[in-house]
């Protein structure tokens, strides 16, 4: 299969790649320092329904793009859901020294 033969679905892929790409910073944070300082749980609630919802509807119109998007989009909301709840009241090292949480500016 060429690049010719897919047409305009190579951007559906690459797009797919883009958001899979996307999410791995903030998983890869919540599980490697157990930090879930700025994950707003009610958002990714929401995300994590619509892209399921979205997710059914794509494998009933038989769009296997929306199907690995939003399956993914699903799965990766999914586990930031349960992991950042599970870390909600806990700072990484970089987390702790700043006011509110925010990643403050090294000082000079």
């Amino acid at each position: 299969m060429s690049l010719h033969d897919i047409g305009p679905h190579w951007l559906g892929i690459i797009g797919t790649t883009l958001t899979i790409i996307a999410y791995i910073p903030q998983i890869t944070h919540l599980l490697m320092m157990r930090c879930g300082e700025g994950v707003s749980l009610s958002a990714y609630a929401l995300w994590c329904s619509a892209s399921s919802l979205l997710c059914a509807y794509a494998i009933i119109a038989g769009e296997p793009i929306f199907i690995v998007l939003q399956g993914y989009h699903a799965g990766a909301c999914g586990v930031i859901l349960l992991f950042g709840a599970r870390y909600k009241d806990s700072r990484c090292p970089l987390h702790q020294h700043a006011p509110g949480g925010a990643i403050s500016p090294p000082a000079h």
